[in-house]
């Protein structure tokens, strides 16, 4: 009862119910993410937490593409150019060039870094074969998925920047 009512006031779009303290951090990185990633870092959190560390990393990579989007359509300021650039063929290449092309080296090859890393996990879970991503490689996507949000907030005006 209490629930439905709940919903009927106009839930938020995002609850967040895992009071884990990973699932904290990522809460108060969301905002620039938006939604999306902050349901795939929490999703990535629960796999991990049940031992699903296909999962983890899969949610991991979507989590670091919701970054990769937020920043690419805060730099171009166009968010319909921004996913039909990503949904081309070597789309996710193309965004990646468009954020730190001309951004600093260092700031440059973090991004990269980061991106490359989760989009190896996400491309390893989404291609039907059997994987054998162990609990250590899980830990370490989050690990990177939440360096990698720190990093972009810390950096956002490097990023999205002329």
């Amino acid at each position: 009862m209490i629930g439905r009512s709940w919903i009927e006031q106009g839930a938020p779009d995002v609850f967040l119910v895992d009071p884990d303290r990973l699932s904290q951090l990522f809460d108060k990185l969301s905002p620039r993410f938006g939604p999306g990633f902050l349901q795939r870092a929490n999703e990535a959190v629960r796999c991990h937490r049940f031992g699903a560390y296909l999962g983890c990393c899969a949610m991991c990579g979507a989590a670091a593409e919701s970054i990769l989007l937020a920043v690419a359509v805060a730099k171009s300021g166009d968010e319909r150019a921004t996913l039909a650039t990503y949904q081309t063929a070597k789309g996710r290449r193309r965004v990646i060039e468009s954020v730190v092309g001309q951004a600093a080296q260092a700031i440059a090859s973090a991004f990269r870094s980061a991106t490359g890393l989760l989009s190896y996990w996400r491309d390893e879970a989404a291609h039907g074969l059997a994987s054998t991503i162990s609990e250590a490689e899980a830990h370490e996507a989050l690990t990177r998925l939440l360096r990698f949000a720190q990093f972009a907030t810390e950096k956002w005006k490097d990023l999205t920047g002329p």
